[in-house]
C-alpha cells in the first residue's frame, strides 16, 4: 500500500514557517571557503503515511548530546553544525520489541530506507564463563520485551582485567561490553556480553579472546542504528588539517620543530597531521550512511515498535533557500545532511543544507548584507 501512496501522495504544502536555521563558514573539500546554511524541520510519523510537520521544530544541535554522562554514554543527538556532508546520515534512537509483548530470547530488528536494508541481531542479557583449557562457555540469554538499541549494549568496552597495570579500551566501542584480551578466570568469568549484534558478524566463544590488543581488529564490529563517536576507530582516522589550513599548518610545524629536543626531531617528524577526509563529518552506523537522500523515500521498520511492523515515508519536503552576501542572490542546491529518526518518540527530524563561496574568514568582518529567504 505504501509505494502506492510514493505515487499518489501529493508532498505537503509548504509550512508557514521555514524551519529553524542557521549561517555556518566553512570549507569544501578542494579548500574553496564557503557559507552553509542548515536548515532543520521536524515531523510526525504516520504509519503508511508520509510524515506531517509538527506544530514546533526542534532546534538545531549545536553540540553532540549524550544519553547521560558524556565520559561514559555514547551519542544520542551529534551536533549539527557542520558546513559539508558528502552524504546522509540517517541515524535511529529505537528499543527492539519483542513480537506481540510476549519474551523472548533474540530476534532480528531491522529498518529499510529505499533499497537499503540494515539489520542488527537483538539476544537478551547473558554472560561468559571460563572453561578451563578451553573456550569460555556463553550462558543462555534471559527473555527479553524491550532492549534498547545502544552501542553500550553492542560488543566493545574496556578490558581493565587482562593487565592490571594498563586499561585496554576496544577502539571501536569503548563503552560497549564483551571485550576480553586474555582467556583467563579473572578476565572472562561472569562477564557481560553484548545484546546487540551484527547478523553476519556474532561473537562466538572461538573468536572471545584475541590474545593481544595488536589483535582487536579481527573481534566483531560493534552494531547499532545510532550515531557512532567521533573518537572511535575507523571515523577518528578520518580526522585531519582541513584543506584551506594545510599551508598554516606546515608553517606552524616547521616553527615548533626549533623547540623540539634534537633527540626526538626525527619522532616529531613523523607524526604530520594527515588531511581531513570529509566523511569524518558523517558520523551514522555502518550501512546508514547513503548517497544523498532525497527526502521522499520509504521507510519500514520490523521489530522496533511495539506493532512489530511500521512503514512510512518521509516528508517530501524540498525546501528552497535564495543567499544574498552583496554580490546577489543565489539559490544553491540543497543537500539532506540528516534523517535523525526518534523513533520511541514518534516523530523524525530532518537537516538540508545549502551552500555558497565566499571570500573566507577574513573577508567576515567586511560583509554588509547578509539576507536568507527559504521558501
Amino acid at each position: 500500500m505504501i509505494d502506492a501512496l510514493a505515487a499518489a501522495t501529493p508532498p505537503p504544502v509548504a509550512a508557514d514557517r521555514s524551519g529553524e536555521r542557521i549561517v555556518l563558514p566553512g570549507q569544501a573539500p578542494d579548500g574553496q571557503h564557503i557559507l552553509a546554511v542548515l536548515l532543520k524541520r521536524s515531523y510526525s510519523i504516520v504509519p503508511g503515511q508520509r510524515c506531517r510537520r509538527t506544530a514546533k521544530d526542534r532546534k538545531l544541535v549545536s553540540g553532540d548530546v549524550h544519553f547521560g554522562d558524556p565520559m561514559n554514554s555514547t551519542v544520542r543527538y551529534e551536533s549539527d553544525f557542520v558546513p559539508l556532508k558528502l552524504a546522509t546520515d540517517v541515524v535511529l534512537n529505537a528499543s527492539a520489541y519483542a513480537p506481540n509483548g510476549r519474551p523472548v530470547e533474540e530476534l532480528i530488528a531491522s529498518v529499510e530506507i529505499g533499497s537499503v536494508i540494515r539489520s542488527v541481531h537483538v539476544i537478551g542479557d547473558r554472560r561468559a564463563h571460563y572453561r578451563s583449557g578451553g573456550d569460555p562457555v556463553f550462558g543462555d540469554p534471559l527473555p527479553f520485551t524491550v532492549m534498547p538499541i545502544r552501542y553500550e549494549r553492542a560488543f566493545g568496552g574496556v578490558d581493565v582485567r587482562s593487565d592490571l597495570k594498563v586499561a585496554c579500551p576496544y577502539g571501536r566501542n569503548h563503552l560497549g561490553r564483551g571485550f576480553a584480551i586474555r582467556n583467563a578466570p579473572e578476565v572472562v568469568e561472569s562477564l557481560e556480553l553484548p545484546n546487540i549484534e551484527l547478523p553476519t558478524d556474532r561473537l562466538t566463544p572461538e573468536r572471545f579472546c584475541c590474545g593481544h590488543f595488536i589483535h582487536m581488529d579481527q573481534l566483531p564490529e560493534p552494531a547499532g542504528f545510532g550515531w557512532t563517536m567521533k573518537v572511535w576507530r575507523p571515523r577518528m582516522l578520518l580526522a585531519g588539517v582541513m584543506p584551506a589550513d594545510a599551508a598554516l599548518a606546515r608553517e606552524l610545524r616547521r616553527a615548533y620543530r626549533q623547540v623540539v629536543p634534537a633527540e626526538q626531531r626525527a619522532m616529531y617528524d613523523q607524526t604530520e597531521l594527515p588531511p581531513m577526509n570529509f566523511r569524518f563529518f558523517n558520523g551514522a552506523s555502518d550501512g546508514l550512511v547513503l548517497p544523498y537522500l532525497r527526502g521522499d523515500e520509504v521507510v519500514r521498520t520490523k521489530h522496533l515498535t511495539t506493532e512489530g511492523r511500521l512503514d512510512f515515508m518521509l516528508p517530501g519536503d524540498e525546501p528552497q533557500i535564495n543567499i544574498d552576501i552583496g554580490d546577489g542572490a543565489k539559490g544553491p542546491a540543497m543537500r539532506l545532511h540528516t534523517v535523525m529518526i526518534r523513533l520511541d518518540e514518534g516523530e523524525l527530524d530532518l537537516v538540508w543544507c545549502g551552500a555558497i563561496p565566499f571570500p573566507g574568514p577574513d573577508w567576515l568582518p567586511e560583509m554588509r548584507q547578509l539576507n536568507i529567504e527559504v521558501t
